[in-house]
């Protein structure tokens, strides 16, 4: 009898850490897509307000790039945190990276508007942006490896699709917080300080992770750092190369349908379609809650029929005829009971082509080099794509005067991002080594 007690108990323990480890791989990446989503929300004020110009446009550009600026140093973190987390484990190093974005978005909370300190103002911003990037490439390849890893070989694809289904989350909060924050104080009241405040409720999201990383044992997210040797690099680039271009491309799509479906629509809705703020932040309230909710469905799926490539490119295929019509109707009809039940449509099929994506880059690469290998081509891919995806949209509808632009962006980054897919080997059956 006790010896089957003590049994359940340890049962028990397991499922409460494995638990606890998924949400510590994850809070991460959360935090980092709540400070994102409301920088997105918030474009046009912090444009205004840091960037100020004669051309409301000029500002909106100026504040865009440097959400962008952020994704710079994303490949320069991934390398030097990788090395630390060779040195000092997973845990010490995903401990360092939740620091740092706590700090960088604390800065963004309470650095003066340039009418308060001039130049200095949209240098911090900046700071503060490169300090963020840098941290997320550091953590995304221990953090999404751990995810795969630690479980056994079943339910990869819906374990590693939290990872992304965190993003829906944190844009559901993020969005959830700035719209009501819009209904409740007034425009001069928002302007002032009312933006300041989901940064600060970021800050406050920080020490929630830190207390839960430094719980993790040592070698939770550590093992897999310890079984890289010293020439990862060079195994990496000469013996994974086709992979490693192949899984960057394939992320390309990904990277900049989120950005764009989820992160820069209430942009494109208040600067494009001249919608109210306060409406337009409930577009990224349904778009959280779509990719929340439908990620560990399509995760789960591809667990189930044995395929990661399937879901993938069927859902990326649908996506790309749905992005003109659904540009063409919110164009022409900028109504939120025509934006929101367009742009989840959307969603719920860029989770469908997203959501085992996790599970195939980390499947993909070896162990001894698939931190490293995961880390390099995410920060690469978002880096040039994602980062610049909310930029290039602002540039084109401007260059070209039509509202359809972005559009055909995420069309022309998705089609690519199937033909990568398309040649990578099926692994959602092949065990992990």
């Amino acid at each position: 009898m006790n010896t089957t007690t003590d049994a359940g108990h340890a049962v028990d323990a397991g499922r409460i850490s494995s638990r606890g480890a998924v949400a510590a791989a994850v809070i991460g990446n959360w935090l980092e897509f709540f400070d994102f989503t409301v920088y997105g929300f918030f474009a046009v004020i912090i444009g205004r307000l840091f960037f100020p110009s004669a051309d409301p446009t000029t500002s909106l550009l100026l504040s865009v790039a440097t959400f962008a600026a952020g994704f710079i140093t994303r490949p320069l973190g991934s390398v030097l945190l990788g090395v630390y987390a060779d040195r000092k484990g997973r845990k010490a190093a995903l401990s360092v990276t939740i620091m740092l974005m706590a700090v960088s978005t604390g800065l963004i909370a309470v650095t003066p508007t340039y009418a308060q300190i001039g130049l200095a103002a949209p240098l911090l911003i900046v700071f503060a942006r490169l300090v963020q990037g840098f941290s997320q490439g550091g953590e995304f390849g221990a953090a999404t490896s751990a995810l795969l890893e630690q479980g056994g070989g079943s339910r990869r694809g819906f374990r590693a699709s939290w990872q992304l289904a965190t993003q829906g989350g944190a844009a559901l909060m993020g969005a959830g917080v700035a719209a009501a924050l819009s209904a409740a104080l007034s425009k001069e009241a928002l302007e002032s300080w009312g933006w300041r405040v989901p940064f600060l409720i970021g800050v406050l999201i920080a020490p929630v992770g830190i207390f839960l990383r430094r719980r993790l044992a040592d070698d939770a997210l550590s093992a897999y750092a310890h079984g890289i040797e010293r020439g990862v690099l060079h195994e990496l680039f000469t013996g994974h190369l086709r992979t490693l271009v192949l899984i960057t491309l394939a992320v390309m799509g990904g990277t900049v349908s989120t950005y764009i479906l989820t992160f820069y629509m209430p942009t494109y809705a208040i600067h494009t379609l001249g919608m109210p703020m306060s409406l337009s932040m409930l577009v990224g309230v349904a778009s959280g809650l779509v990719v929340l909710i439908m990620c560990p469905v399509f995760g789960a799926l591809s667990d189930r029929i044995g395929s990661r490539k399937l879901p993938m490119l069927f859902g990326r295929g649908v996506l790309v005829l749905l992005l003109f019509p659904a540009f063409m109707l919110m164009a022409r009809f900028p109504r939120i009971s025509v934006i929101m039940p367009l742009t989840s449509l959307m969603l719920v099929f860029y989770s469908m082509g997203s959501a085992s994506e996790f599970a195939l880059m980390c499947e993909s690469f070896p162990r001894r080099v698939r931190a490293t290998g995961i880390s390099i081509a995410y920060a690469l891919s978002v880096c040039v794509f994602g980062g610049t995806a909310q930029l290039v949209a602002t540039w084109l509808v401007r260059q070209t005067g039509s509202k359809l632009a972005p559009a055909g962006y995420v069309a022309a980054c998705v089609v690519v991002s199937m033909i990568a897919v398309s040649l990578l080997r099926e692994t959602a059956n092949k065990p992990l080594d």
